[in-house]
């Protein structure tokens, strides 16, 4: 990171940063060329590692590139608001938080953790704690759901006081 002071070091400010968040975009290893695509999602901590849940359909572009590779790269932020430091376009720039990672994908095999990456997903738009038997048993068979072992996450910010 080449501006360390804007660096956010702190494991709990950094994912409070990430959960800020209304998606995150991921970077998969595609046939020619990175395949990046904005998801909805869910994470939780454990212990210090970071984990990311997101879903998809049982098939398409997506999972076949999971399958294949599943090492991924992600990027969430937050632009906060456009600051004027002057009448010349140079004199602007943008306030925003943000966490870049990268890790390793999986499909979630077993039922229990498949619910549970979809009650984590469900708690990061929502707050509500959705039982497993809120999940429609018709929805849950068209449905994959993806675990990401964080290997790295990183996230940094500007923000800078407002002016009265």
């Amino acid at each position: 990171m080449r501006k360390f002071e804007r660096e956010v070091v702190d494991t709990a400010e950094k994912f409070a940063i990430l959960c800020r968040c209304g998606y995150l975009t991921l970077a998969l290893q595609g046939e020619n060329a990175p395949y990046c695509l904005p998801l909805n999602f869910g994470a939780e901590l454990q212990g210090e590692k970071l984990v990311l849940y997101f879903h998809c359909a049982k098939q398409g572009t997506k999972l076949a590139l999971l399958q294949r590779d599943g090492r991924v790269g992600f990027a969430a932020a937050n632009m906060l608001r456009v600051f004027n430091k002057g009448a010349a376009p140079c004199g602007y720039t943008t306030d925003y938080e943000s966490v870049c990672g990268t890790g390793v994908a999986e499909v979630v095999e077993g039922e229990e953790e498949r619910l549970h990456g979809l009650q984590v997903l469900m708690r990061h738009y929502t707050e509500e704690e959705f039982s497993p038997a809120a999940f429609q048993p018709h929805a849950m068979a068209l449905t994959e759901v993806v675990k990401v072992v964080c290997s790295d996450w990183t996230a940094k910010r500007l923000v800078r006081p407002q002016e009265g």
